[in-house]
């Protein structure tokens, strides 16, 4: 996990490392022009893509005024790429939600069935994440926006050292 042994205490390698690296990994992807090349490439991020929604008005801000260091392997704005990739809904607030559903689209926001946190997470959220969408605006993000992105399952981003975390049976979940 990024910068772990920076961060050893208040639980801040899952609380900051895990949602920066998800950024890490998007921005990476778009900088680096992958899906310019595997135009076909359909991939999601766990945790509606970490820290990257509230940081790509910055990230897009680096790449407009400092083209020299950001647009060396891909001349297309990162803004450009919203909705060309997957979230998942896991994102504790109905706010942010809402956000990442109008950053990337209805269609590109996926209903997250699990657990919070850990294996040994104390509470589900199926009930809390149900209610939420159910509630308004965050009805967007519905179960059938994970479905549809490949039919059985897909490519998710999240950090290889937690088996638990990376293996979820995407295609053949039950929301209700």
């Amino acid at each position: 996990m990024m910068a772990k042994e920076k961060m050893t205490k208040y639980w801040l390698p899952w609380l900051v490392g895990m949602p920066a690296e998800s950024s890490l990994a998007i921005c990476s992807m778009i900088f680096g022009g992958v899906f310019e090349r595997l135009p076909k490439l359909r991939v999601a991020f766990a945790h509606g893509g970490g820290s990257f929604p509230a940081t790509l008005a910055r990230v897009q801000h680096g790449f407009d005024v400092r083209p020299d260091l950001c647009a060396i392997d891909n001349p297309i704005a990162p803004k450009e790429y919203m909705g060309k990739f997957w979230l998942d809904s896991l994102v504790h607030d109905p706010q942010m939600l809402e956000y990442i559903v109008g950053l990337v689209g209805e269609n590109r926001v996926r209903f997250r069935y699990g657990l919070s946190f850990s294996a040994r997470g104390i509470t589900t959220w199926k009930t809390d994440q149900r209610n939420a969408v159910e509630r308004g605006a965050q009805g967007k993000a519905t179960a059938r926006s994970g479905t549809r992105m490949v039919g059985n399952g897909f490519i998710s981003f999240t950090p290889l050292e937690n088996p638990w975390y990376t293996c979820e049976n995407f295609g053949n979940f039950d929301p209700h």
